[in-house]
């Protein structure tokens, strides 16, 4: 065998194996990030815990927007009513005054701004919780939408909370009509413990360190 085919075979042989490492590097990737999910419990029923902890926080909340905005009912608001927003609240701990809450409801309200929803800031009047002089719910109940609108606004608020779990954080949010009380929209969903959600509540910071289990020193 002459040296020129020694050396093609040479090379068609390193080709292989570098194609096969390849392709079993990545069978393992995969069988791994399953194995890790299953293991531990913690992959949701949409998507695996990798894969939506790679999704910025802001989008599954202006997902969360969309769909409590498609929940109101055509004829529950018109397009005047004035919806008053509240920071999400922790519902194991209503002293919880971390950044979180403000900041998921903010989120969630921009995008419903984007909606044309005319979010309104500050505190309901007392005028809100009543219906207007010679007006009642049937006046709503039997118009159509282009004669809705000419009738007084209903206010509402938008109201959420939210539980920490081990890998989630469970999310509830709720529209609610100011005048007779009514739950016209409610969404929930979950958000994944990521680093930068652990910057927002104190209570889950990572230890700057770990403290040794053996001794270090002797005396």
């Amino acid at each position: 065998m002459n040296k020129t085919a020694v050396i093609l075979i040479v090379i068609s042989i390193t080709l292989l194996t570098s194609g096969c490492g390849n392709r079993m590097w990545e069978s393992t990737k995969e069988t791994t990030s399953e194995t890790y999910d299953f293991m531990f419990d913690t992959a949701p029923t949409a998507r695996s815990y990798h894969d939506t902890a790679s999704i910025p926080i802001i989008e599954i909340n202006y997902r969360a927007a969309d769909v409590i905005y498609s929940n109101v009912g055509k004829f529950e608001l018109s397009k005047h009513s004035a919806i008053f927003v509240h920071p999400f609240v922790n519902q194991n701990d209503p002293s919880d005054k971390s950044i979180f809450g403000p900041v998921t409801m903010e989120q969630v309200s921009d995008r419903l701004v984007q909606r044309g929803v005319l979010i309104t800031a500050g505190e309901p009047n007392e005028t809100d919780y009543e219906y207007a002089k010679d007006i009642n719910l049937n006046d709503y109940r039997t118009m159509n939408q282009n004669k809705l609108d000419k009738l007084p606004p209903r206010a509402a608020i938008l109201s959420g909370s939210y539980v920490i779990g081990d890998n989630y954080i469970y999310m509830s949010a709720k529209v609610t009509r100011l005048v007779d009380s009514a739950v016209i929209s409610g969404h929930n969903w979950t958000l994944p413990i990521s680093d930068n959600v652990r910057q927002m509540l104190p209570q889950l910071k990572l230890d700057d360190g770990l403290e040794p289990t053996v001794k270090t020193k002797f005396d």
